[in-house]
């Protein structure tokens, strides 16, 4: 065989329509081979009406993994249509018939992996992205909307609109209107009612980059080619010979049947209202997916690129942290203390990369509950965080962010509280070692005054001794330390003590 096993990976991903594989070679990030399910039964997209074809159709991509020796590889699916409990109901069974575990993706995820391929893959994006450009990703039950501005990401906004929900409404309407295109028009037309604000006003011109919108992938996209783009003048034309146009007429013109054909319509009002909101000149569509964003990762993970994509994360985070108005002075010297003490006591936390970088994100956005109510801040922080999960970070991370969060004032986290009993016994260490750390962080800048310059830290048996370099009055940052060491102490075992060091002038 020409790619070595070893150098292969199979991403198995499910949606609650079908199920694809990609076995990609992590070098080049090219898909050597692709398989897809038979769509799931249109009558019912839940993913437990169609246990059968789910199992029947993960057990063949298995013997395709074996044919080509394929050893590393993961399944993932989309859980934006189910709850916690749902999705491990189903992933059990999906275990017991095929012996697959199943990762399940939030939304922020989705999101996440989907930019991710797009910035890695799409040729052009570079040149693109220089201005402002937008990637619109039309979700099964969500559609995410990213801005990039001078190549860097700088937002995203999820749409309560996916491919279920607009089937099921496009379905509903046709019995009882004389022009579902015009309702359907005003409908789409709310779900971005919370964006109007945003870009009201704002004029300059913008490209736009379409993904995951089939029937405009199999109709313009050439083979082995990624992506297709037109103006906006070309679009419209476009449009408005689709949305007068009979079903058969675009399930020839498109090359889809009845399962995407219901999708069209309301998918090109949605891009027309997307293009005038955002004043766009330059449209693409692309046909790299969520898959294309998991191998960049796992790439990344053991060692055969860097992507620095999580960048991503802490942008979102810093976005949240500006929404409520946050010190950016102070969230950044918490961010620099907290972790030079993670990167210094590696030994005795034993925590990874992606802890560092979960440390960072609550620096960042642990004080956000000031917004609601300065008094038990810690406490809003925490609720805010759970409802507003942050792009790139799992259901786990997430909660281990909104509980660093609740325990990194006055708080801490016991066996009796119920926030913190109904996590794992494993993350829970993960947030009393990472609280624990931001506490003597957030200590060390107890006055929002930067007296601080740096700090150095020294482990002697049951000690640490941070020594704080300052010329300026510490008797606040040592009485907040004093308070906020109690935690680092009971869950390490050993003894914070702060002691300042003049700097020669």
């Amino acid at each position: 065989m020409i790619y070595l096993a070893e150098k292969l990976y199979g991403i198995i991903y499910m949606t609650s329509r079908q199920v694809n594989l990609a076995i990609i070679n992590l070098h080049s990030l090219k898909v050597v081979e692709s398989a897809t399910s038979n769509f799931f039964d249109n009558r019912s997209y839940e993913y437990k009406h169609n246990i059968e074809t789910i199992t029947t159709s993960l057990n063949g991509f298995i013997h395709l993994l074996k044919d080509y020796g394929v050893k590393n590889y993961h399944f993932w699916a989309n859980q934006q249509s189910l709850d916690a409990i749902s999705a491990r109901y189903l992933g059990e069974q999906i275990y017991i018939r095929t012996s697959l575990r199943v990762r399940w993706l939030n939304t922020s995820q989705l999101t996440y992996y989907k930019a991710a391929a797009v910035i890695t893959h799409l040729d052009n994006f570079k040149k693109l992205s220089l201005a402002s450009t937008f990637l619109l990703s039309l979700g099964s039950e969500r559609v995410s909307l990213s801005h990039f501005n001078k190549q860097k990401f700088a937002s995203t906004w999820n749409i309560d609109l996916g491919a279920v929900q607009i089937h099921e409404v496009s379905a509903a309407l046709k019995p009882v209107t004389s022009n579902p295109v015009e309702v359907l028009d005003d409908y789409i037309g709310s779900k971005l009612e919370h964006l109007r604000h945003i870009f009201f006003g704002k004029r300059a011109p913008s490209s736009l980059i379409i993904q995951d919108a089939t029937a405009l992938n199999k109709r313009f996209i050439p083979q082995g080619k990624s992506y297709y783009a037109l103006n906006s003048t070309e679009f419209d034309e476009l449009y408005r010979k689709i949305i007068s146009s009979s079903d058969q007429f675009l399930m020839d013109y498109f090359n889809v049947d009845e399962n995407d054909v219901a999708r069209i319509v309301p998918y090109f009002l949605l891009i027309h209202k997307i293009i005038k909101l955002i004043n766009v000149k330059k449209i693409v569509v692309t046909n790299i997916t969520v898959s294309d964003g998991l191998a960049i990762e796992r790439a990344d993970k053991i060692g055969i690129s860097t992507s620095h994509l999580e960048e991503m994360i802490v942008t979102a985070a810093e976005n949240i942290a500006g929404r409520y108005l946050t010190s950016k002075s102070h969230r950044e010297n918490v961010s620099k203390i907290a972790l030079h003490l993670f990167d210094q006591l590696k030994k005795i936390h034993h925590l990874g990369k992606r802890e560092r970088l979960l440390l960072q994100v609550a620096c960042i956005v642990a004080d956000i509950g000031n917004y609601i109510n300065q008094q038990g801040h810690y406490r809003h922080s925490a609720y805010i965080l759970e409802a507003n999960k942050l792009i790139g970070l799992s259901n786990e991370e997430n909660q281990i962010i909104a509980e660093v969060s609740r325990y990194h004032s006055s708080e801490s986290p016991e066996s009796q509280q119920p926030h913190f009993q109904k996590l794992d016994p494993e993350v829970q260490m993960k947030v009393a070692k990472l609280a624990a750390l931001l506490r003597l962080a957030d200590a060390l800048d107890d006055s929002r005054e930067e007296k601080i310059s740096k700090i150095s830290v020294s482990l002697r048996n049951t000690e640490m001794i941070i020594s704080a370099y300052s010329n300026q009055n510490l008797a606040l940052e040592k009485w907040s330390f004093s308070n906020k060491a109690d935690l680092f102490e009971e869950v390490f075992g050993i003894k914070p003590i702060l002691k300042q060091r003049r700097q020669l002038k």
